[in-house]
């Protein structure tokens, strides 16, 4: 990947992020708030990725400012989610409910009044990573992509349902985040199965946001034992599917030339 097409991408990324955010502030649209912490994800997995062309490796150590103030949103979407998840689940309680809309209220207070120091650090962040991007070749995109998929793959044969398959799911979604920009180098070398990949960290977050749940409903002053039962049920249904799909990672995540001329010959008999 040439140096001018890594700083394009990069910053198509980062007019997106600072686009979302800046809507964010004018009318407190929850998708853009959303949406702007997609688009830090997505910048900071291609910097992990520019950074394995790079001996110093300080282009995701240079992004920190921005991901502080993805954590400072954090506090808002929290308070937002669990207030999706007590409609999702039906619970019945007052007192938790106006607790989480008076924390969502506040937070959003708050990152407005922060709103033109952060957008500074936005700007002197940008200005600082622009002048730092540089080329990185196939070979290393193909060698960073099999070092993530060798990894995954090791997190999910010790199928562990804990932190480490929630960090599992980080490391796919960073290999799905940079597929635009690594396309080309991985092409006839590596040939990733993006939809299975896409499945596969869905029915993770899937898990993890159920797991949540259990904690948040089972938290003194908000028990509810009815949506506990549900969620107790979900939980083993979704544990049940993630083994099923992580079984053979490798083969389901790399497509062979054979699997690649299935397809062709599926599509053109479509």
């Amino acid at each position: 990947m040439k140096k001018k097409t890594g700083k394009a991408y990069f910053n198509e990324l980062w007019e997106l992020m600072v686009a979302h955010l800046d809507s964010f502030l004018k009318n407190g649209d929850q998708e853009k708030l959303h949406q702007f912490r997609l688009q830090v994800k997505k910048l900071r997995a291609l910097l992990v990725l520019l950074d394995t062309a790079s001996p110093k490796n300080k282009l995701s150590k240079d992004f920190k400012p921005v991901k502080s103030i993805f954590k400072q949103c954090g506090v808002i979407r929290e308070a937002y989610i669990n207030l999706q998840l007590s409609a999702n689940y039906g619970l019945k309680n007052e007192e938790f409910i106006l607790e989480q809309v008076n924390a969502m209220d506040r937070g959003i207070k708050e990152f407005g009044e922060s709103s033109k120091k952060n957008l500074k650090i936005i700007k002197i962040t940008h200005n600082k990573l622009k002048d730092s991007l540089g080329a990185i070749d196939d070979d290393s995109i193909n060698e960073f992509y099999k070092t993530q998929l060798e990894q995954i793959a090791r997190l999910l044969e010790a199928a562990q349902f804990d932190d480490r398959l929630h960090d599992c799911r980080k490391k796919v979604k960073t290999l799905l985040y940079n597929r635009k920009i690594a396309a080309n180098a991985l092409n006839g070398k590596l040939n990733i199965d993006n939809d299975y990949l896409d499945k596969l960290q869905g029915r993770i977050g899937d898990w993890h946001d159920n797991t949540l749940a259990m904690e948040l409903f089972s938290a003194p002053g908000v028990v509810d034992k009815a949506v506990i039962a549900r969620i107790k049920k979900e939980d083993t249904r979704l544990k049940k599917s993630i083994n099923t799909l992580a079984h053979d990672f490798w083969k389901k995540a790399v497509l062979t030339e054979e699997d690649l001329n299935k397809e062709h010959t599926a599509n053109v008999w479509v």
